[in-house]
């Protein structure tokens, strides 16, 4: 077998004041898992569980502006090409969550991450392969202005003007 694929990317944008979903994680879950707590979690092809991972996360750490960011191998070598040539660049997180018989959420837990053609959450892509950018977000508004390196919200890259 090759070299496994060796990437980086966003597994879960800055929380929000208000949740989107019960699986969405708050400031201070974020914080949690964020200190390397994602390690050895499995890796799969949009949440598939049913079959092999196809590799593991390596490491889990919080990015400049609050995201989950994760380090991750990829072991199959077909899986590996869909990312490299584009068609899986997206991450999701695998959350458990419990809840009571009135709906409210008592607890939340990752069982794995997700290659996919596009995360539910936004901002969650690979941005790096083997340790080479490759994916980034223009901000182009006129709150980042022109012709400068910014970083924009909920990546944490530099984007060229």
């Amino acid at each position: 077998m090759s070299e496994p694929l060796i990437f980086r990317g966003v597994a879960h944008p800055p929380a929000k004041s208000k949740r989107e979903h019960h699986s969405d994680l708050s400031v201070g879950e974020l914080a949690g898992i964020a200190k390397g707590n994602l390690g050895g979690l499995p890796l799969h092809v949009e949440h598939d569980t049913s079959v092999p991972a196809v590799g593991n996360v390596l490491s889990s750490y919080e990015g400049k502006n609050g995201e989950l960011r994760v380090m991750a191998q990829v072991e199959d070598p077909t899986v590996a090409q869909e990312i490299r040539n584009g068609s899986l660049r997206g991450l999701s997180l695998g959350t458990d969550c419990v809840m009571d018989m009135d709906g409210a959420t008592l607890s939340r837990s990752q069982k794995e991450l997700s290659v996919c053609e596009e995360g539910r959450r936004d901002g969650t892509w690979i941005t790096h392969l083997d340790g080479q950018l490759v994916h980034q977000v223009a901000c182009a508004s006129n709150r980042f202005g022109t012709l400068a390196t910014r970083t924009c919200p909920a990546i944490d890259v530099d984007i060229v003007f």
